[in-house]
């Protein structure tokens, strides 16, 4: 029966109000206004105060305030009705607000008295709009109208100022009152803890329970969860007694109130807490039940304490419910995250029901600790036990694929279980994938997937940025972090780092410099993981000044920090940098690791800098990393290039795993000294021991053959990698042969080689042959590869000075002067020969004929003496390789002050007798020097070694290691 508008009582209006007012019903509540307009009973305030009430209620605060604005005649209820409304509205932003605010201060203003009811919507505006300097104006007008002591509207401002913080306020309010309940006491008891005012917490709380009214359950859980164990244990203790017998004794009490602040502690990370609450409970025989364990199985998880989940685990079997699905799940998880994936094995072949959750649980767990193949076996059978697998399973198991050699063919298979689950559109699957394919190099199967992909998710975009980095393909990583960046899409730390990383690796400046300005708008400078990302770009750039701008910014600096700073300097050719680094770290306190620690003896070995070198391994074994091969062949390589062959070779005897590379560093480190016999037997006790040689093993085996003369051993090695081992020569194993040919004056043979290589023969082959014509005076076809040598490095002096060598040392100075005057027409220069010594950690440099040395005069009237000493045993300075057309007198003295002369002089006054010298010179010594040092080396008993540009010369007794042949 439809209502004719005329028929309508007032009554019928005021019953279809209340309903739609009662059931929130805006529609219904629109028809009532409809009905009472043409009704004519809109005049009557009753009813128009009701339709106030009404559209607050449903949320239409701008209907309220029109039925409001064109009201005749307003009462008490007319005002409190719209206040109401405006603190329904839910939307409590700063006009709304005000708007409230300012109907407030008209109601003030008009002759009706305000009541309890009044303040009450607004002091509900002042709790959830923030506005702090309302609540101290409506506090005033409470103590104004005689309010102040009102237990609903004290109440009401206790809760504010305990919101804003503001707790003496709060406190003074509360003390004042006369009545209080046991929720204003809460809300005291809540603003102590969320403030840290643990102490007052603890006695407002005491204070409670002498009060007459008994704590609840909402007290002892503020209290429990806010307050701190390690400070108040013995008082937690009672507060602990006290729940216990409350829950006891409360009828209405459960065990689902005992899970609840078990669930409480959890969330508020509050473990050992949640463990003591629930031995309690077990001391105090109170009853559990499945959900209690879970929830306390959970808090051990996160702790990762085995012992306590198996005390768990025990109190589980006690009661039986260990086989409770639930239960069982929990203790599969425990003992994943405590990182016993055999005991979460043995406890799943013992449940006497699985669900798809515990197949999740333990393959996730299985992927995560490093067990792939046990992950994918249990995936396996999980097919088989009909179970259909879902986006946790196979992104699971597509994580144990990613970490497998040949995972992209696994990943093909459940790649094809997703399609048949119906899971393959699930975004985390797709990326899933994307990052397996990516990381195995198939970037065509990741891009078909990325491509269909609906929607934006930034793990897939992140996923193919990786996969465009790791298989080198720098620029479309960066376009792909363009299109997101200009998309407006989020970005976070992992498409940063990703970014700057690939900057760095395709040394982009411009775009790294860009990245590292959207890192500083982003607000991610902060974030070390981005940061140290922004660092490595830098270093990579070779842009130093940046890279050590941004180093010393970082406010925590970690191990990584330090480490890519370190490596940086490395690889930008500032070993000494990189070693004052990681003195600043020890310092900070920052542990290295193995990486760290590998790099820096890499330093060392760059520097020669054997003393430093030693040091970093003293760390290495204080630290504990002596047992790292990836340190120890690091240590091995330090100290043969250094000139320390006898602790190299020291060291790799006492390693139990040695690597190719452990072989490899040996093995090139003895052919650098001329240990060619002990580098050939080292090779054939490799093969022995069933190691595979690299194309760097035949490196070292061929530079052993060259170094020492064993030509037919050389040629031999050289076509056994090909034919027994498979490895096809590169660049570096040609040279070795040209060289081991061209010091044995097989001249045309080594021309031969570098013609029929199946590449373009490099420089510095043709500056070896070039060499050994003038070693053997071949002076047409040093000609030839002379010219060769001016046109591959035009600027290069040296192929103009062997050219001048050779025709000097067959006394045609017009041709060696011409070669001469051609380098300077092109305006090409010499480069400088200089040697150095390292002595107590300072390097001393000598350049030939230098006088700016501190100590100049000593050194030289030192080098006066020792060459008269090496004179009397028998020394005759080789003039010819005084490459002047002058007096032979002044050849003499030009010899004598060579750079590597000076540096023994040196050594030889500032070391204790029979100390080793150790000197590096940048060339490649001369004939003469290499003679008078032998000489040196007997007369003064010293044993000195000389590192020059090709390799090592040990001189001791007047006999040198190189046996002559360099």
């Amino acid at each position: 029966m439809h209502l004719r508008p005329t028929s309508v009582s007032l009554s019928q209006c005021f019953s279809i109000l209340r309903h739609a007012i009662s059931t929130s019903d805006s529609l219904l509540g629109k028809r009532a206004h409809a009905l009472i307009f043409t009704s004519g009973h809109h005049i009557d305030l009753f009813l128009t105060n009701n339709l106030i009430t009404m559209y607050g209620k449903c949320g239409s605060l701008s209907s309220a305030r029109q039925v409001f604005d064109v009201m005749p005649q307003r009462d008490l209820v007319t005002w409190n009705a719209i206040l109401a409304a405006y603190a329904s509205a839910g939307d409590f932003d700063s006009g709304t607000t005000q708007e409230g605010f300012g109907l407030f201060r008209l109601l003030r203003e008009s002759v009706v008295l305000t009541t309890r009811h009044t303040l009450a919507p607004m002091l509900k505006m002042c709790v959830f709009s923030g506005f702090d300097w309302a609540t101290e104006t409506l506090h005033g007008y409470a103590v104004k109208i005689g309010l102040e002591w009102d237990v609903f509207v004290a109440g009401a401002l206790v809760n504010i100022y305990a919101k804003f913080r503001r707790i003496r306020e709060a406190r003074v309010l509360f003390d004042g009152m006369p009545v209080r309940d046991a929720v204003l006491w809460n809300v005291m008891l809540k603003a102590y803890v969320e403030m840290g005012l643990e102490d007052e917490a603890l006695l407002l709380f005491s204070a409670f329970n002498r009060s007459g009214l008994r704590p609840d359950d909402i007290s002892v859980r503020s209290v429990l969860m806010g307050v701190s164990k390690t400070v108040f244990e013995w008082q937690l203790k009672q507060v602990r007694a006290y729940a216990t017998k409350l829950f006891l004794c409360d009828e209405d009490s459960d065990v689902i109130v005992w899970n609840k602040t078990l669930t409480e502690y959890l969330q508020a990370g509050k473990a050992w807490e949640a463990i003591d609450f629930f031995m309690d409970m077990i001391k105090s025989q109170v009853a559990y039940d499945s959900t209690t364990l879970v929830v306390i199985l959970s808090v051990v998880a996160s702790l990762n304490h085995i012992e306590l989940g198996k005390q768990i685990h025990s109190v589980a079997m006690r009661s039986g419910m260990d086989q409770v699905l639930s239960v069982a799940n929990s203790l599969l998880n425990m003992y994943i995250k405590a990182g016993s994936v055999y005991y979460a094995k043995a406890i799943f072949n013992q449940m006497k029901e699985v669900d798809l959750i515990s197949w999740n649980t333990l393959i996730s767990g299985c992927a995560l600790s490093g067990l792939e193949e046990m992950s994918i076996s249990l995936f396996i059978n999980l097919l088989h036990s009909g179970l259909l697998p879902d986006q946790f399973t196979i992104t699971s198991v597509l994580r144990a694929c990613s970490s497998l050699k040949d995972g992209h063919y696994l990943s093909k298979q459940i790649h094809t279980h997703a399609i048949k689950a119906g899971i393959i559109d699930d975004s985390f699957v797709s990326t899933a994938l994307i990052d397996v394919y990516s990381k195995s190099g198939k970037m065509e199967e990741a891009e078909f997937l990325f491509q269909n992909q609906d929607g934006f998710d930034l793990a897939s975009w992140n996923a193919m940025m990786y996969g465009y980095i790791v298989s080198s393909n720098y620029q479309k990583a960066l376009r792909l972090f363009t299109r997101i960046h200009e998309s407006g899409e989020r970005v976070d730390q992992i498409t940063l780092a990703n970014a700057a990383k690939a900057a760095g690796c395709s040394v982009g400046l411009k775009q790294g410099k860009q990245i590292h300005a959207l890192v500083i708008k982003r607000r991610f400078n902060l974030d070390l993981f981005v940061i140290s990302g922004i660092l490595d770009m830098y270093l990579k750039c070779g842009e130093m000044e940046s890279a050590r701008k941004v180093f010393s910014e970082i406010p925590s600096l970690d191990e990584v920090a330090w480490t890519t700073m370190i490596s940086g300097c490395v690889e930008n050719g500032d070993e000494e940098h990189a070693l004052s680094t990681y003195h600043q770290m020890r310092l900070a306190g920052v542990q290295p690791d193995e990486y760290t620690f590998a790099t820096l003896v890499k330093a060392s070995s760059l520097l020669t800098a054997l003393e430093q070198g030693r040091q970093v391994h003293a760390n290495v074994i204080k630290l504990n990393c002596a047992l790292d091969p990836f340190v120890m062949t690091s240590l091995v390589d330090m100290y043969a290039k250094c000139g320390n062959i006898e602790d190299a070779y020291g060291l790799f005897k006492r390693m139990d795993i040695k690597s190719i590379a452990s072989w490899n560093a040996m093995m090139v480190g003895l052919a650098q000294h001329g240990n060619a016999e002990e580098a050939l037997y080292l090779f054939k006790e490799m093969k022995s021991r069933g190691a595979l040689p690299d194309r760097v093993t035949f490196i070292g085996v061929l530079s052993a053959c060259s170094h020492s003369g064993l030509v037919s051993e050389a040629c031999e090695n050289f076509y056994s990698m090909q034919k027994d081992y498979g490895i096809e020569p590169e660049v570096e194993h040609y040279s070795c042969v040209v060289d081991a040919l061209s010091r044995a004056g097989r001249i045309q043979e080594a021309e031969q080689v570098i013609l029929s290589m199946p590449f373009e023969a490099s420089a510095s082959m043709y500056m070896t042959l070039l060499n050994a014509c003038r070693i053997h005076g071949d002076k047409e076809t040093g000609k030839r590869v002379a010219e060769k040598l001016f046109t591959l490095e035009p600027s290069d002096s040296a192929a103009y000075v062997l050219l001048s060598n050779i025709y000097a040392y067959a006394n045609q100075w017009e041709n060696a002067v011409s070669a001469r005057n051609k380098m300077k027409r092109i305006d090409v220069k010499k480069d400088p020969g200089f040697s150095w010594v390292d002595m107590k950690n300072k390097v001393h440099l000598f350049v030939a004929g230098d006088r700016s040395h501190e100590e100049a005069d000593l050194i030289y009237n030192k080098l006066e003496h020792v060459m008269k000493r090496i004179r009397e045993e028998g020394y005759v300075p080789d003039t010819g390789l005084a490459l002047l057309d002058i007096e032979e007198e002044e050849k003499e003295n030009a010899l004598y002050y060579h750079s590597e002369k000076l540096a023994i002089a040196y050594g030889l006054i500032r070391t204790p007798p029979s100390t080793t010298l150790r000197v590096i010179k940048n060339l490649r010594v001369c004939g003469d020097c290499h003679n008078a040092i032998k000489y040196i080396s007997k007369v003064f008993q010293r044993e000195i070694v000389v590192r020059d540009a090709n390799r090592f010369h040990h001189f001791r007794g007047g006999i040198c290691s190189c046996g002559d042949y360099w």
